[in-house]
């Protein structure tokens, strides 16, 4: 599915004409709006189904996207590290 769609599914149809002006000035990194919803396809998918099939959730997001597990998996976990050292330190 074309990332533009992805985004206009996310955040309804009316970000489409925000989403093309963002593009056409290079304000949009393409890499960084996929990984938002490769990280989100994942929460909605451990929300929605067993947990105990994590590595089929990793499956399907790499055929989506068009890319490796190993690399959908730093995008999730990478995230995810990050996020918990942003919250030591506020603790």
């Amino acid at each position: 599915m074309d990332l533009l769609e992805e985004v206009i599914n996310v955040c309804g149809q009316n970000s489409r004409v925000v989403i093309v002006d963002l593009q056409k000035k290079g304000l949009l990194d393409r890499t960084l709006v996929r990984n938002f919803l490769i990280r989100k396809d994942f929460d909605d998918a451990l929300k929605n189904e067993n947990t105990d099939l994590i590595k089929h959730i990793f499956i399907d997001i790499s055929d989506k996207y068009g890319i490796s597990i190993r690399q959908v998996q730093r995008i999730v976990y990478d995230y995810m590290k990050t996020k918990c050292q942003q919250m030591s330190t506020l603790i």
